[in-house]
C-alpha cells in the first residue's frame, strides 16, 4: 500500500511539473482535499509508516476489526439453526413415510454439507475481518 502512494505522489508531482505553471496550481487545488493546505513541499513532508502487522496500535483500530468479526460470526448460529432444522425435518418426513428412510437421509447430508461449507466460509470471513487494518 505505501508503494502505492508513493508511485501516486510521484506521478502527482511529476504531472505538475510538465504542465504549464498557470494550470500546474489548477491541478492541485483540483488533486487535494479541500481541507489540506496547498503547498508543493507537502509531497516532500510525507512519511512513508509501515503498513500490514507492523503498522503502530494507535493507528490501528482493532476494535472495529474485532466488531466485524462478532457480527460476522452470527451467520455461525444461523447455520447451527439450519443443521437444527435440517435434522428436525428428516425425522418428520421418517415419521410420515418410512419407506424413504434411505433418500431423506442422503438429501440431509447433503443439505448438510451445504451448511458447513457456509459455516466453515463464515469463519474464514471472520478472520480476515479479524486480521484486517
Amino acid at each position: 500500500m505505501a508503494i502505492l502512494q508513493q508511485a501516486v505522489r510521484a506521478a502527482r508531482v511529476s504531472t505538475l511539473r510538465s504542465v504549464a505553471p498557470g494550470a500546474s496550481a489548477a491541478i492541485r487545488f483540483l488533486s487535494t482535499p479541500a481541507l489540506r493546505p496547498l503547498g508543493a513541499t507537502e509531497v516532500q513532508k510525507a512519511k512513508v509508516l509501515p503498513a500490514g502487522l507492523g503498522a503502530p496500535l494507535s493507528k490501528r483500530n482493532a476494535g472495529v476489526s474485532v466488531l466485524g468479526c462478532a457480527i460476522a460470526m452470527v451467520a455461525v448460529g444461523g447455520c447451527a439453526q439450519g443443521i437444527g432444522q435440517l435434522f428436525a425435518a428428516l425425522v418428520v418426513g421418517m415419521a410420515r413415510n418410512p419407506s424413504m428412510k434411505e433418500d431423506l437421509f442422503t438429501y440431509t447430508l447433503i443439505g448438510m454439507g451445504f451448511l458447513e461449507f457456509l459455516a466453515i466460509v463464515v469463519i474464514l470471513i471472520a478472520g480476515l475481518l479479524l486480521y484486517s487494518e
